[in-house]
């Protein structure tokens, strides 16, 4: 089953799948993939955010606005090129092995619009295996947009994280807002 995680910016998108992992792992599961939390300066202004390898706990710099990194920049952050190659070669890498839950954090306008960041691992995602569970984190804005690039056809679901719910465990949020959605073109 596809998860789509979405709501505002800054609403605990990202915490809601550290916990959500957390939860998997006391059942005994293994879930894998990558996750971005933010990173912020000493003001706890948001300054960036790293990859962190869910599996190994391996973590690097994927976007700063506070300095430069060696991949292109976008609004105020500079990217990693490095970083993202490393992130997308452990995806690609996961989505072949069979892992039960495998997660994305995040799908926004850099893979939407310039084609860069997590892109490359996209198209493997209208492939994947219905029978495990992938949690992708996007931007409520563009939902749509990715469904219809990358999900046509393709059942999944979409919970959206919101003040009232983002602090529930998963039992008590049941799963946030949630509704079943089959993406079809518009007449």
């Amino acid at each position: 089953m596809i998860t789509i995680i979405t709501g505002i910016r800054g609403i605990g998108k990202t915490t809601f799948l550290l916990r959500l992992i957390e939860e998997l792992r006391k059942k005994g599961n293994i879930p894998s993939g990558i996750i971005t939390p933010a990173i912020y300066n000493n003001n706890r202004d948001k300054v960036g955010f790293y990859a962190l390898d869910i599996k190994t706990d391996d973590q690097w710099e994927l976007g700063r606005s506070d300095k430069l990194l060696d991949g292109p920049s976008y609004g105020p952050f500079s990217f990693s090129e490095t970083g993202f190659i490393r992130a997308n070669y452990i995806l690609e890498e996961v989505l072949g092995e069979g892992s039960e839950d495998l997660f994305l954090d995040e799908i926004g306008p850099l893979e939407l619009s310039k084609g860069y960041g997590f892109f490359p691992i996209l198209s493997s995602i209208s492939s994947f295996n219905i029978d495990r569970n992938l949690y992708l984190v996007i931007r409520r804005s563009l939902v749509d947009e990715f469904a219809h690039k990358f999900l046509a056809g393709e059942e999944y679901r979409v919970i959206e994280i919101t003040m009232n719910n983002r602090d529930l465990r998963s039992e008590e949020r049941r799963v946030g807002k949630e509704c079943r959605s089959r993406w079809a073109p518009y007449h």
